[in-house]
């Protein structure tokens, strides 16, 4: 009797109805296409198949040379795990990947009842939880695309509920937070240094326990951080903190570059450099391609600083919005009705961030204003590398939330004024 009451109390809870039919829907679809046997598979895969086969966090790439610290580590691992465990059935990860969306899902409804109301929250979760690009990576990829939504979203709601006690257990746990996500994708680290920055600037405390909190916040993240890092220096004999990929810095900062991963015909950027370019970087090993990407780099934006800031411009617009290059890969009707959709989404996200801001109609002001930091920091600290639509996803699904506040206070604006024409 106990058990037939809590699940008819879980039945008519809307938010577990949305994530059961969008766990459903992953499900039959991977069924359907035969992703739970053939996924597209990523570097990951190489990676997990090496950890499991004694070989260690070992990626070939470009000219075959043999990276060791290719990428975040957390995915690889995760994967190599969970094939160590299942003999190597791509299905369980694919389903952890359904996990982790759910997750997020519940996290949007959670953020949307403390920031505005019960309603709002259910409908955002609906939103995020048929979002077909999310819907997408989870059930066609094997990518850590959900894990680094949950984690993004997860560092929001935690800011959010424990801002109103600064304490330093809860400091912790948000650095323990970013700290994961470091491992995952580097530009969550990005969370951090906003985040020191709102303690600074807006919490009413001393300024010496501040500095403590924000200590506190650091050494969390780098005790998470710290293993990877030891073990890179030991075997690199150099400082390296995640990864030595210097090439996704330099696809976005280079005179070639268009702020994409692909040149101005379509093709990916190294291949447009010249041969000898080319044969350069493949005769150098691991470290030494990461420094000539960084050399490269930064030489590029010494001598064409005003070209930089250009890119910088049009990379954060990209993140925003669309690339010349968007759709590139898939039917260009799949983007047209994306960009319908982006389009509506994005109009009414402007309209509530002014409906909240301009007419101070939202009681939760300070709340939705660290919501709107998070969103900045992860798009400016992309638009340091390069901009696809994939990267937006991570965060659209906070996006969403201001979607349907934009719409709810639309609504609410036009009914006023037909009831005050119609008196």
């Amino acid at each position: 009797m106990i058990k037939a009451n809590i699940f008819a109390k879980l039945f008519r809870n809307k938010v577990f109805l949305v994530i059961i039919a969008s766990f459903s829907v992953r499900v039959i679809l991977a069924v359907i296409f035969g992703t739970f046997q053939h996924p597209v598979t990523w570097e990951y895969e190489e990676i997990a198949i090496n950890l499991m086969n004694g070989k260690g966090y070992l990626y070939h790439h470009l000219g075959g040379t043999p990276y060791l610290s290719f990428n975040n580590p957390l995915y690889g691992y995760i994967c190599a795990g969970i094939y160590s465990i299942t003999k190597h059935n791509f299905a369980v990860v694919l389903l952890m990947q359904f996990l982790f969306s759910m997750a997020t899902i519940y996290l949007i409804f959670l953020l949307g009842k403390t920031l505005f109301n019960n309603r709002l929250g259910i409908l955002a979760a609906m939103l995020v939880a048929f979002h077909p690009g999310l819907i997408y990576y989870d059930v066609f990829n094997l990518l850590p695309f959900s894990i680094d939504t949950f984690i993004i979203t997860f560092i929001a709601f935690a800011i959010i509920k424990f801002k109103r006690e600064f304490g330093y257990k809860n400091v912790i746990f948000i650095g323990f937070l970013i700290g994961l996500g470091l491992l995952s994708r580097g530009v969550i680290g990005a969370i951090l240094p906003f985040f020191c920055i709102y303690m600074l600037c807006f919490i009413k405390i001393a300024l010496s326990k501040k500095l403590m909190l924000i200590s506190a916040l650091f050494s969390a993240a780098l005790i998470v951080i710290m293993p990877w890092a030891i073990r890179n220096f030991v075997i690199h004999k150099k400082y390296v903190f995640i990864s030595t990929t210097g090439e996704v810095f330099w696809m976005g900062n280079n005179i070639l570059a268009t702020g994409t991963p692909l040149s101005q015909q379509g093709l990916p950027i190294l291949k447009s450099f010249p041969v000898h370019f080319q044969k350069q970087i493949y005769s150098l090993d691991e470290m030494g391609q990461k420094k000539f990407f960084e050399n490269e780099a930064f030489r590029f934006i010494r001598h064409n600083p005003f070209k930089f800031i250009q890119l910088y411009a049009k990379k954060f617009f990209y993140f925003w919005w669309f690339s010349p290059q968007s759709g590139a890969l898939y039917p260009r009707s799949h983007l047209i009705i994306y960009k319908l959709f982006y389009s509506f989404l994005l109009t009414f996200s402007i309209f509530a961030f002014f409906h909240m801001t301009v007419f101070k109609k939202c009681v939760n002001l300070e709340d939705v204003s660290l919501i709107i930091l998070i969103l900045l920091a992860i798009s400016s600290t992309q638009s340091l590398f390069y901009s696809e639509g994939r990267h937006r996803w991570l965060i659209e699904p906070m996006l969403l939330l201001f979607f349907v506040y934009g719409i709810f206070s639309f609504y609410d604006i036009v009914k006023r004024l037909i009831l005050k024409k119609g008196g």
